[in-house]
């Protein structure tokens, strides 16, 4: 990408004005939605509502073209009928505006040839110096450019080395709320949509250079040329990891591309095999994705060795099980190491072989901190993982000191705890761990405790410590993270 080419997509993520076209006085319209979300994320540029209807809304003034717009204009969002959107996009190019985002659909996804017309009319504006993101998408969110797509207002504002591209509005703005609830900082977020100008390879060119970005992650549903689009996705992964969810990997999925993005699926077994030989990590399903990034951005450690700790017959069973699934390795601790930890436990109803099963979930924190030393310490374990069941540490705690007339702890407080113990042990032995929240409490009355896992969560993750909501995804997310280059 040229640096004429680069410069441009600069000032379209960080732009000092936008212009909304499209219904921006209807309520509920498009446009007026789109001036309401910048205005809700806190854009601190200047945004130029265009209606040939003119007056006011949101108390911006409404401009009835380009012409009466004094301020320099660094994005357009259109969100007109599909057959006014090449006037419009004109309209931008000879105002010298560098960039647009079409959020009108009605073009090739139809499958019809207006629609498919009218796109190619749009390429071959675009061709002229203006660069398109689109049609039928979102559009863009840059955390340091202060912008969002609708429905991302309440995307997080603190910039951070995930970007994500996504051919799906939906799917990118399911993305940007579940990264902030894991704690994944966002550079770029890009709804592409048909792709008919900036489509998946030459935003990667973009990426790939990009000093915000240190993490790139991908929904597509179709590429228009492979051969470009894994050369570049070869390119990028020994600078910077690559996880990709490509969707219509099924018959049935294929069939929904073309109706919802114009494109082609193609078969599993061959996307898998390509992405894995560029270096990229194949992932199917938001959360496997961001468990993944997950994974990537908080552990360093590029080993399979885990230790699992926690209380209860699942933690012995069934998350062995999914590490052997996952191709990860839960060796047995040594026989030094089983000794010392049997002195500390209590028994019976305990096992000390890898995983550490405490019996209960609510293990005193003055027991269970030494037994976490020893393992950190004395094993020679990549990463630990520590399975904490919900249900009982928080509703039993609260139920049962009441039927006998004593005072419930306040809600939290065991994790508050725990997450002391294992911030400080991280700290001292610069070993890798990670927790899983596993929560059972489905009842209405126990909502508290979805409560306190989510307040719990960040704070965990303030420390640098990943938390997983479950085993499987935390095991599943460790060892998708081993698949990827990494710098």
């Amino acid at each position: 990408m040229s640096p004429e080419k680069r410069q441009q997509l600069d000032r379209m993520f960080n732009p000092r004005g936008v212009a909304v076209f499209g219904g921006v006085s209807r309520a509920g319209a498009f446009a007026q939605s789109i001036i309401l979300s910048l205005l809700a994320y806190g854009y601190q540029g200047r945004i130029y509502p265009v209606s040939r209807q003119g007056g006011e809304v949101a108390g911006l003034k409404i401009y009835r073209n380009l012409s009466e717009v004094q301020g320099p204009v660094d994005l357009a969002s259109i969100s007109v009928p599909a057959h006014a959107v090449p006037e419009v996009l004109r309209e931008c190019l000879k105002h010298k505006v560098p960039g647009a985002q079409i959020h009108t659909s009605g073009f090739a996804e139809t499958g019809e040839s207006q629609g498919m017309a009218l796109q190619e009319e749009i390429s071959r504006i675009a061709e002229q110096g203006i660069r398109v993101i689109g049609p039928n998408c979102f559009g863009i969110h840059s955390s340091r450019g202060g912008i969002s797509m609708l429905p991302g207002f309440d995307f997080s504002k603190k910039p951070g080395p995930v970007a994500m591209l996504s051919q799906s509005g939906g799917g990118a703005c399911d993305f940007g709320h579940e990264a902030q609830i894991a704690s994944l900082g966002l550079s770029k977020v890009i709804s592409f949509g048909n792709g008919c100008d900036l489509d998946a390879v030459e935003l990667l060119k973009y990426l790939a250079h990009d000093p915000e970005t240190g993490y790139v992650a991908a929904y597509l549903e179709g590429v228009e040329s492979g051969r470009k689009f894994f050369e570049i996705v070869r390119e990028l992964t020994p600078k910077k990891p690559v996880v990709i969810w490509k969707g219509g990997l099924t018959p049935l999925g294929s069939r929904a591309t073309q109706s919802h993005t114009g494109s082609l699926g193609g078969e599993a077994r061959v996307w898998n095999g390509a992405l894995a030989q560029a270096g990229a990590v194949p992932v199917q399903g938001l959360h496997e994705m961001i468990d993944t990034l997950t994974a990537l951005a908080f552990l360093k450690s590029r080993g399979r060795r885990i230790a699992l700790a926690g209380g209860g017959g699942a933690i012995g069973v069934f998350s062995s099980d999914l590490a052997h699934r996952f191709g990860l390795e839960v060796p047995r601790f040594s026989p030094e190491t089983q000794a010392r930890l049997r002195k500390r436990l209590p028994a019976p109803g305990n096992s000390v072989l890898n995983p550490l099963d405490t019996g209960t979930p609510v293990l005193p924190l003055e027991v269970l901190e030494p037994l976490i030393k020893e393992i950190l310490t004395k094993e020679s374990m990549d990463v630990l993982v520590m399975v904490m069941l919900l249900h009982p540490l928080e509703v039993t705690s609260q139920v049962f000191p009441k039927m006998i007339g004593l005072p419930s702890p306040p809600a939290g407080s065991y994790l508050q705890g725990l997450l002391e113990i294992m911030s400080r042990l991280k700290k001292q032995t610069g070993k890798d761990v990670a927790m899983a929240f596993e929560n059972r409490a489905t009842q209405p009355e126990n909502i508290n405790v979805e409560s306190v896992s989510r307040k719990m969560r960040l704070q965990f993750q303030a420390e640098g410590i990943p938390v997983f909501t479950g085993a499987e995804r935390a095991l599943r997310g460790i060892r998708n993270a081993l698949k990827a280059k990494r710098p």
